[in-house]
């Protein structure tokens, strides 16, 4: 049993220094600056809830779904929406801190 206590805690702390040396090679060496790549994330969000929308706006008139999973797959759209909007501005909010910039009031 000991020895299996063991190998969890080495597997524990093996997974957490390779995702602190991961996170710090990929702050080192991205391709691009921080607010380059929160809008290319940030347009690849919007382009698949607009995706998303456009699926569902096109599948309305086809009677073979479900009203209940038109009403569910439509609030996981907006729980999505939400979410992207949550992290954009967490994100936007820690660049601002890192450059030492005035919070701005947000919603």
């Amino acid at each position: 049993m000991e020895q299996q206590d063991k190998f969890y805690k080495g597997l524990f702390f093996g997974a957490a220094l390779g995702a602190a040396v991961g996170t710090i090679m990929g702050l080192l060496f991205a391709p691009h600056k921080g607010i380059e790549t929160q809008q290319i994330i940030s347009g690849k969000v919007k382009l698949a809830i607009d995706k998303a929308n456009e699926l569902y706006e096109s599948n309305e008139n086809d009677s073979a779904y479900n009203n209940d999973a038109k009403k569910r797959s439509q609030e996981i759209i907006d729980t999505a929406r939400d979410e992207a909007k949550k992290i954009l501005n967490e994100a936007n909010s820690i660049i601002r801190d890192i450059k030492g910039y005035p919070k701005t009031q947000e919603n």
